[in-house]
C-alpha cells in the first residue's frame, strides 16, 4: 500500500506502521517480563522510533539506557539515605534533581536522570522500596530502548533512506526558496530573511542527523561518504546564498547586479530542479567577466560579492547536483 503512494505520504505510513509495531511488542514484553509498569517501556519504544523522523535513533536509545541507569542509582542512593518525612522527602529531591540537572547540561546522555531519579526517590516511600524501584525502572527504559531499535532495522528498513532522501529535496527547494529572497534586495524583507536563514540552519542540521541516521550494510562506505559530503556540499551553497546577499542586499545595487541576478536565477532553476528529484542542466563556469565582478576596478562591493558568491555558487552547486546523482536522488 505505502508503495501507491506519494513518497511523503509513504514514508508517513511506514513510520505509523513502526510506531504501531514498536508500542505494541514493548508492551507485550514488558508484560511478559513481569514488570510492574510495562507504559514506560512503550514509552521508550515511542521517543526512539519518533527519533528515526530526525536521525540518531540508536544514540537516542543509548542516551535513554545510559541516564536511566545514572538516574537510578542517583535516585536509590538517595532514598536510602534521606531521613524520614515529606521535608526531607522533598529537600532529597530537590537536591539530587537540581545536582543531575545542573550535569546534565551539555549531556544528551543524562537527559532523563533527573527523572528517574525524581520517580525512584517518590516512589521509593511506597512497598516496592528504592533498589527494586530503580531496578524496575531500569528494565521498563532498557526494553523499551531495545524494541524501538529493533523496530527501526527491521521494520521498513529502508525508511531512514526514504527519509533522507524527502529531507535533502526540501532543502533544495528552501535553498531556492531563500536564494530567491535574497535576489529581491529588498529592505522591507529583513525579518524573512533572518527567518529563513534561521530555517535553512535547521534543516541542514536535520538533515546532518538524517545522514547518520542511515544504516549502511557491509562494504557501503561509499554511500554513507557520499551522504556526508551531500550535507557538505548543502552548507557550501548556503554559504554562498550568504555572499550573494551582501551583493544582492547593498542598497542600490540592484540597478547594477542585473547580469549577476540573471545568472542567479540559473542557480533558483536547478535547486528547484534537484527539489522535484530531477537533476537539472549543470551550471559550468560563469561567464569570466560576471566572475571578475564586471572587469571595473571601481571598488563596486556590490559586484565584488556578487562576483564571488556566484562563481562559488555555480561550482558548488554543480558539485551538489552530482551528490543528487551519486545517491540517486534524481
Amino acid at each position: 500500500m505505502a508503495r501507491a503512494l506519494s513518497p511523503r505520504r509513504a514514508a508517513e505510513v511506514r513510520a505509523a506502521v513502526q510506531m504501531a509495531v514498536g508500542a505494541a511488542a514493548a508492551f507485550y514484553l514488558a508484560t511478559a517480563l513481569g514488570l510492574p509498569h510495562p507504559y514506560w517501556s512503550v514509552i521508550s519504544a515511542i521517543v526512539v522510533i519518533q527519533t528515526s523522523v530526525g536521525g540518531g535513533v540508536v544514540a537516542v536509545a543509548r542516551d535513554r539506557a545510559v541516564g536511566t541507569i545514572v538516574g537510578a542509582l542517583v535516585g536509590g542512593a538517595v532514598a536510602f539515605v534521606r531521613p524520614e518525612g515529606v521535608s526531607a522527602m522533598v529537600g532529597a529531591l530537590a537536591l539530587s534533581t537540581a545536582g543531575l540537572a545542573f550535569f546534565a547540561a551539555g549531556r544528551p546522555w543524562l537527559k532523563i536522570a533527573p527523572v528517574t531519579a525524581a520517580i525512584v526517590i517518590a516512589g521509593g516511600a511506597g512497598p516496592e522500596g528504592p533498589a527494586s524501584l530503580a531496578l524496575d525502572r531500569v528494565m521498563e527504559i532498557l526494553t523499551g530502548s531495545g524494541v524501538g531499535v529493533i523496530a527501526i532495522l527491521l521494520l521498513f528498513p529502508r525508511h531512514a533512506r526514504q527519509t533522507f532522501r524527502l529531507q535533502a529535496r526540501e532543502a533544495a527547494g528552501k535553498a531556492a526558496a531563500l536564494l530567491a529572497l535574497v535576489m529581491r534586495g529588498d529592505a522591507a524583507d529583513a525579518g524573512d530573511l533572518a527567518r529563513s536563514h534561521a530555517d535553512m540552519k535547521k534543516r541542514l542540521d536535520a538533515l546532518g542527523q538524517a545522514a547518520t541516521n542511515v544504516i549502511d550494510l557491509p562494504g557501503s562506505q561509499k554511500e554513507t561518504a557520499d551522504r556526508a559530503a551531500l550535507v557538505r556540499a548543502f552548507w557550501r551553497v548556503r554559504s554562498d546564498i550568504v555572499i550573494l546577499g551582501r551583493g544582492f542586499q547593498a542598497s542600490g545595487a540592484l540597478d547594477r547586479l542585473e547580469p549577476w541576478i540573471h545568472a542567479a536565477t540559473a542557480a533558483v532553476v536547478r535547486l528547484e530542479a534537484l527539489s522535484r528529484g530531477e537533476a537539472g542542466e549543470p551550471l559550468g563556469d560563469p561567464d569570466p567577466v560576471l566572475a571578475l565582478g564586471g572587469g571595473e576596478s571601481d571598488g563596486d562591493l556590490a559586484r565584488g560579492a556578487a562576483a564571488i558568491g556566484l562563481a562559488h555558487m555555480h561550482r558548488d552547486l554543480d558539485d551538489l547536483g552530482e551528490r543528487f546523482r551519486d545517491l540517486r536522488l534524481v
